[in-house]
């Protein structure tokens, strides 16, 4: 009797054990997606043949995207998000229209992949792999132009870029926006990073038209400036700018800005032969540009040698 006492002891202690061991392991299951939320957070870019995309996703769930790509068009859009297990959801303001797109997601400390089939508003998108942006790196070495693509956009109701009085271009004392389109900007891009040198001194080596040039540039994280003139200060373009996973090329992103009439100025003094801008006149063609362009950007792929 006591022996089956013990054996029914026993068997009770056993099934107590699972019973146990079974809530253990129910409160151990872990949420797969937990981490997303963190991980999301930074700096991203695809850049293959058909895509050129660079995304910034930070803290406080806003977005912004610049970029092309082959399906999409042109993208320079900001917006917010959220995600949901292994989702996020992105909200565009589209022409002053809410566009929400929801994309299933794999996300690591390196990568970043948009699942094929998944986005609401694109299906047929195949697998996007998108590289988390380095913020420090070494740029210095000798690069070649590699592909670009540039967005310009007039502000609405603007046709031409004015000029101070008494400065012509081509006989006319305006420049029309058609002759800045993408492709003039993007044939000037390749002619000034054909043979590019990012030196240790501080100096960018390059050729334009045959010609040796030396520029100065400085470079804080992801910040690149150079200037567009040798041995002016005067005109220095902001940039973003990082290398892919392999640091095989150099990406580098410049938006709007006032600096880009520089590469502007020089056609045109040399078009009014003994003419020169004066600061004044400088200040004055800078704030027309920016009222006349309301998109005007280029993203370059350089290939390191």
């Amino acid at each position: 009797m006591k022996t089956f006492r013990m054996i029914g002891m026993a068997l009770v202690a056993v099934m107590l054990s699972f019973t146990m061991s079974s809530c253990d392991n129910d409160d151990d299951e872990v949420d797969p997606y937990k981490d997303y939320p963190q991980l999301v957070v930074g700096k991203w870019f695809n850049f293959t043949p058909t895509e050129s995309v660079f995304m910034n996703f930070n803290d406080d769930k806003t977005v912004s995207t610049i970029g092309y790509d082959k399906v999409l068009g042109w993208m320079e859009n900001t917006g917010t998000y959220r995600i949901e297990e292994d989702k996020i959801i992105r909200t565009y303001l589209i022409e002053g229209s809410p566009l929400e797109v929801s994309t299933k997601i794999e996300v690591t400390n390196d990568r970043f992949i948009f699942k094929a089939g998944s986005d609401s508003y694109n299906p047929e998108l195949g697998d996007r792999v998108h590289y988390r942006v380095q913020e420090q790196f070494d740029i210095k070495g000798n690069y070649t132009y590699l592909n670009s693509a540039a967005r310009v956009v007039p502000a609405e109701g603007k046709t031409a870029l004015q000029l101070p009085e008494g400065f012509l271009f081509n006989g006319e004392n305006t420049i029309p926006v058609e002759s800045l389109n993408g492709e003039r900007i993007i044939d000037a891009s390749k002619a000034f990073f054909a043979d590019a040198t990012f030196a240790e001194d501080g100096k960018l080596n390059h050729t334009m038209n045959g010609e040796a040039k030396v520029k100065n540039y400085t470079l804080n994280g992801n910040n690149l400036v150079f200037n567009l003139y040798e041995g002016s200060d005067v005109y220095k373009i902001n940039a973003t700018s990082f290398p892919d996973e392999d640091g095989d090329r150099l990406f580098i992103i410049m938006p709007k800005q006032a600096a880009w009439i520089g590469g502007f100025v020089s056609i045109i003094e040399e078009q009014n032969e003994g003419k020169k801008f004066s600061e004044a006149q400088i200040a004055e063609l800078e704030e027309e540009f920016m009222e006349t362009f309301e998109t005007f950007t280029v993203i370059l792929s350089l290939s390191k040698k």
